[in-house]
């Protein structure tokens, strides 16, 4: 599930906060291991939305046939979705 940016800072935040309070990480600021957790996320949450446009690109390349086989769409969203998340190796 792709995050919007202010939930996303909420949650780099709260992660934030909770390693250093429980030792997990050193740091000189809680500012700073917030801003690195925010970018893994960011890209993280970038990479899962430009595998989504591309299985949309790819599902309407191949609409005709996913209608005529009289297939759900979302189901095969889903499974188009882990495939090329597989063989791209981005975890889902």
């Amino acid at each position: 599930m792709a995050f919007s940016d202010v939930r996303l800072s909420a949650q780099a935040a709260f992660v934030a906060r909770r390693i250093l309070s429980e030792g997990l990480v050193k740091a000189a600021s809680a500012a700073d291991v917030r801003h690195a957790l925010e970018a893994a996320l960011v890209e993280d949450r970038d990479r899962e939305r430009a595998l989504d446009e591309e299985v949309k690109r790819l599902l309407e390349k191949n609409a005709a046939t996913i209608r005529s086989a009289n297939v759900d769409y979302a189901e095969m969203f889903r499974k188009a979705k882990r495939m090329l998340a597989e063989k791209k190796k981005i975890p889902l």
